[in-house]
Order: structure tokens, then sequence, then C-alpha cells
């Protein structure tokens, strides 16, 4: 074989394909450093919006039964959050649920939800009720939650100054409204940078069901919660059982409720 300098074409030859894949590398290194595998698939799934005010709405909420553990009186309690968007251009909030907790018990897994994002047109209003701060729930980490009554607040953060406002009724087991209050809920200004979960809902059938509080507990007085099914989620009910409309709650299907949940019956 011809000689160039004591070295060999063949030899000539195997270096140039060394230094081709030392280049190689080189680049692909520097491509996974600047543009790393996991940073692309968290901005897949994850959206981030910055904020500016932030406005805490208390809710109570009876869901699975009425009210009876003795931190407020036996009823059923209703909440509903009305948010107003008076900018003139369409805008996305964050939202979140944080339960309320006994003085010095340990947070739990299900304390404070992952935020999701509302989409407000100009001067446009959405209203959350008691079923959609219940949908906040589920899932978690694969595990819906089915409430006896739920309390705490409604964190909502925004870019801009929003109207909200709370609506809170109460009434006996048995009867008719019985009290009601609306409350302005004013803002604070915090500047954040909030990541928004994904909005996509379950799946029937998808999520393990915890209930909160656990069965056998005061919450429920000797009394067999109901399981919670429809709704905006869309929750399943077990094999062997279908999904019918509560007539304990004032969300009536047959009266233009939208998203109503129900309860399952065997």
């Amino acid at each position: 074989m011809v000689s160039v300098e004591g070295t060999t074409l063949g030899e000539v030859a195997i270096m140039k394909q060394s230094n081709v894949i030392k280049l190689f590398s080189i680049v692909l290194g520097l491509w996974l450093l600047f543009n790393p595998i996991g940073t692309q698939a968290e901005t897949a799934k994850y959206e981030t919006i910055k904020t500016e005010y932030q406005y805490a709405a208390k809710v109570a909420c009876s869901l699975l039964l009425p009210h009876q553990d003795g931190t407020l009186a036996k009823g059923i309690y209703r909440t509903i959050i009305n948010i107003h968007n008076p900018a003139s251009k369409k805008i996305t909030v964050a939202a979140k649920v944080a339960l309320s907790t006994q003085m010095g018990s340990e947070p739990g897994p299900f304390n404070v939800t992952p935020f999701k994002g509302i989409t407000l047109q100009p001067d446009g209003a959405v209203g959350v009720n008691c079923f959609d701060i219940a949908g906040y729930f589920c899932p978690i980490n694969g595990v819906c939650v089915d409430f006896a009554f739920l309390e705490g607040f409604l964190v909502v953060k925004s870019p801009v100054p929003l109207d909200v406002v709370g609506v809170y009724t109460a009434r006996p087991v048995e009867g008719e409204v019985q009290s009601i209050d609306v409350e302005t809920v004013q803002s604070k200004r915090i500047h954040d940078i909030v990541k928004l979960g994904t909005t996509e809902l379950p799946g029937r059938g998808e999520g393990k069901r915890v209930d909160y509080p656990p069965k056998g507990s005061a919450a429920y007085d000797g009394q067999k919660p109901k399981q919670m099914c429809g709704g905006i989620a869309g929750f399943p009910c077990p094999e062997g059982m279908k999904c019918v409309d509560d007539p304990s709650d004032d969300c009536d299907p047959a009266k233009g409720g939208a998203d109503c949940a129900g309860i399952c019956v065997k």
C-alpha cells in the first residue's frame, strides 16, 4: 500500500474517520446541553403564567352528606365563586383549592391541589361551584377524593385585577334555602410565576377512590355516605350501580342544570 510520509493511506482514512466521530460527539453534546430532553417534555406538559394579584375565596360545601361533625351547624352548605374579567382582552387565571385542617394536624397529601387554568374572555365571567371545587381533587397522583364535606379556600391568581364574589347558601337537611350571604373578595398584590397542571379530565373508571373524612368518622354520624358520580368530571359508579340525579341538591338537569353531580344507586 502506498504510504504518505510514513503513514499508509489506510491509516490516514482511519484517522479522518476518528476525527469525524469526535466532531459529531462534540456537536451532539452541545445540542443536548442547550436542548435538554427533560425540559422539552416539561414544556409540552405544563404552561406557566405570570400573575400579579391573588384572591382567596372561602368555600364550604356539603357533598356526600349534610355537614354534621360539630364544626358547623348541621345542614346543607353550598358555595359558588363568581370570577369576572373586567379587562378588554382574554386572559388565563390560575386556581387551586386549599383545604382547612384542624389546628396542630399534619398536612395530608390532598390539602392543596395543583393549579388549573381558567380562560376568561373580555368582560367574561365564570362560576365555580362546589362540584367544580371537588373536581380539583380528581385525580391527584392517580387518586380521586370523595368528600362528605369540604371546607377551605379557592385561591385564584391573575395577571390583572378581577371581580371575585362568593355566594353562600345554607338550609336544614330538609327544606328550602334558609340563609344567603354575598361577599366581595379583596385582592392581595403578590408577584408570582405559576405552573399550571394538566387540565385533562380523568377517563371513566380512572383513579383510585378514597373517602374524606374516612368512613366511620364523626362526619357521618353513623350514616352511610352517598357516593358521588357524574358532574363535570364524569365520576363513574362501581360495577352493578348506576348514576342518578341527587334529589337533595339544588342542581336539576330537568330544569337546565348543567353538569349536575349525581349519586350511585343499585
